[in-house]
């Protein structure tokens, strides 16, 4: 994905007003190549590009990454000189600066953007060029940088991840498919209505959802591919009235009933028939192809809706000032729009009843598929958890939550894995049937639960059960069983509890958290040996110990939690990257159980442990099948009954 690299870009705000961002980094050149951007007034490039990439992220660039994204681009933790001119002089700018101190931008800035001391501005022609300083923290996103005094300037605003863009929309996509297969897989297609009256998808976010993942480019525009390619087609027959010269061989049937006797001349090949006459015209009976099937029907109505949904979607975005969920659905019906124009469909008349029990439609590549996505889209979504709601346009206020959209996408992924090696026996509190339909009720800091069942070759079971975010505390009062903390208040992104089918069995748990920042060079350091340090470094440098810390201290957490927590058997982080987890052996391990036959690599046990698994939409089975290598271990052995004892593991 190519960019042009900027060091300063000035914008038009109309009304001869302009706003100038200038990165704190670097160093200014001339900019090659041009920028084609119509509020673009003037930029420069960079010098030191080398010098200030940072994660393979520029301090600021123009990029076009796709409708999600805006194409001026920030990053996090950067900082950026802002020079503004308003439309005011210079009295009363600083009287609207005293009563906002982030003016001349939104209030919500002020966390963001400090403006210089209004001695350092400038006045011009009546007019007050405003200086300040643009701080972004750690957060990726939309930044608005439109003056209240009008105008508008939006920047995207990118972690230090090379591959944020990509991740971002895979996560997306990856988690809208997972929520339509939830759907799918919660109800039987067969019960469902299809009343072409019903309201589809009520719930504006959970459309929005649902849309993208049928708009992705694995399913609808290829399964149109499909159907473009080989359509759908029966024989029909029909009856033209031809010169009689052009007739190959005449249908008796046809000229008994069909003949026009207002027609006939006298003479003529056909006269000892006809007593005597031949008519100029006869009836011709023609085989061909049609493409008016009910399938066709039923595909084309299925666009037709497709490109309505997608017009409301932005319709609802714009209004929510949406812009790049906006655009994304303007793409999603032009797209659509297009397909209709086919010359296919020309000759498709309109839809009068679904073909339910079609065969065609039940099994053909491509017509199987639309009535896949038609079902997705009829079955109401509710996503009953705040953020849920927002992840839907990939936005919650100015900043794109990555990090809760890869934690959900954890723990779907987690459910799966669990789904392969059990049998899932209620959803718990985590999924809901209403009077409005299904919801999905993920709240973070509320206990969401996913209920399965494990059973052995030879027929021991154990119970399991997948919490999100579930709280851990001291109890108040003495307990007899291993539950909460014996200390303060814990709570991992996710957390499995495993116990046998009995009432006095012990409950053994295994955590989990989502860390997407984390990168797998970061994750290899976290495990770096100590025998490597200075042994005879002084204990008293405070810096250098400081840095290890920082360096571990995700490391560190899984050891709180396998210590804090109790009766936790495991504590692992999960994170983007290109790894494979679980490795207990030399010479990169990010795996380590604690038992002393561990030591030095290739142990038997995987419990007690503690360790990191990469863990990304298009990491491949590798990264699936090392998870689901622990989980099995984890429910094999809880399930087989064999004592626990802390020092001696699992065995």
């Amino acid at each position: 994905m190519s960019y042009v690299t900027l060091h300063r870009a000035r914008f038009d705000l109309g009304a001869g007003c302009w706003i100038d961002v200038e990165a704190a980094l670097g160093a200014a050149g001339p900019l090659a190549p041009v920028i084609e951007a119509e509020s673009l007034l003037s930029g420069e490039g960079e010098l030191q590009e080398d010098q200030v990439l940072s994660g393979g992220i520029p301090p600021m660039c123009w990029r076009d990454a796709g409708h999600l994204f805006e194409k001026f681009q920030l990053r996090e933790d950067t900082d950026y000189y802002v020079d503004v001119l308003t439309p005011f002089a210079l009295d009363e700018a600083c009287q609207r600066l005293a009563e906002n101190p982030a003016w001349p931008f939104a209030q919500r800035l002020s966390n963001a953007y400090r403006s210089d001391p209004p001695r350092r501005w400038k006045e011009v022609d009546g007019r007050t060029v405003v200086t300040g300083q643009l701080r972004l923290r750690s957060h990726a996103g939309v930044l608005d940088l439109s003056p209240v005094f009008g105008g508008e300037l939006r920047a995207e605003v990118a972690c230090r991840k090379l591959r944020y863009f990509d991740e971002f929309k895979e996560l997306l996509d990856s988690l809208s498919e997972k929520a339509a297969e939830l759907l799918l897989s919660y109800d039987s297609p067969v019960s469902l209505s299809f009343d072409q009256a019903e309201d589809l998808a009520t719930n504006e976010a959970a459309l929005h959802f649902l849309m993208r993942h049928v708009m992705g480019s694995t399913k609808l525009p290829a399964s149109l591919e499909e159907i473009l390619s080989d359509p759908h087609g029966s024989m029909r027959e029909r009856v033209e009235t031809v010169a009689i010269g052009e007739i190959v061989e005449a249908d008796p049937e046809l000229l008994a009933d069909d003949v026009e006797y207002s027609d006939l001349c006298r003479g003529g090949p056909l006269a000892r028939l006809l007593r005597g006459f031949t008519p100029s015209m006869l009836p011709q009976r023609e085989s061909f192809e049609s493409h008016d099937t009910p399938e066709n029907r039923y595909a084309k109505a299925f666009l037709e809706h497709c490109s309505l949904l997608a017009r409301r979607v932005e319709g609802g975005m714009l209004r929510r000032s949406r812009r790049a969920s906006a655009r994304e659905a303007n793409a999603w019906s032009t797209a659509l729009d297009d397909v209709l124009q086919h010359s296919m469909w020309r000759e498709v008349g309109p839809l009068t009843q679904i073909p339910t029990n079609s065969q065609t439609l039940l099994r053909k590549r491509g017509y199987k598929d639309l009535l896949r996505y038609d079902l997705s889209l009829r079955m109401s979504l509710g996503l009953a958890w705040r953020e849920g709601a927002e992840i839907a346009d990939g936005l919650v206020g100015d900043i794109r939550p990555v990090n809760e959209i890869y934690e959900y996408w954890c723990f779907f992924t987690l459910r799966e894995l669990l789904l392969e090696v059990c049998s899932e026996i209620g959803g718990g509190n985590f999924l809901i049937v209403s009077a409005d339909g299904l919801r999905v009720q993920l709240s973070k800091g509320r206990r969401s639960e996913c209920r399965f069942e494990f059973t052995t070759a030879d027929g021991q079971k154990a119970r399991a059960s997948l919490f999100y975010n579930r709280r851990f505390v001291r109890p108040k009062t003495p307990k007899l069983t291993w539950d909460g903390s014996y200390t303060s208040s814990f709570a991992p992104d996710f957390s499995l509890r495993i116990a046998q089918v009995r009432p006095d069995s012990v409950t053994h748990w295994l955590h989990f958290d989502a860390k997407y920042r984390l990168q797998q060079q970061q994750t290899d350091e976290l495990f770096d040996d100590a025998e490597d340090e200075d042994q005879d470094a002084p204990s008293g440098n405070y810096q250098a110990e400081l840095s290890r810390v920082h360096k571990q201290e995700d490391l560190f957490k899984m050891h709180t939690y396998r210590d804090g927590i109790l009766g936790s058997r495991g504590a692992y982080v999960l994170f983007p990257g290109n790894g494979i987890g679980g490795v207990d052996a030399p010479p990169n391990p990010n795996f380590f159980v604690r038992h002393p036959s561990a030591l030095g690599g290739g142990s038997v046990h995987r419990l007690p442990s503690v360790g990191a698994f990469a863990l990304s939409p298009s990491g491949g089975n590798a990264q699936l099948e090392a998870v689901r290598s622990l989980l099995l271990a984890a429910l094999s052995t809880v399930a087989c009954g064999r004592p626990y004892t802390e020092e001696q593991a699992f065995f």
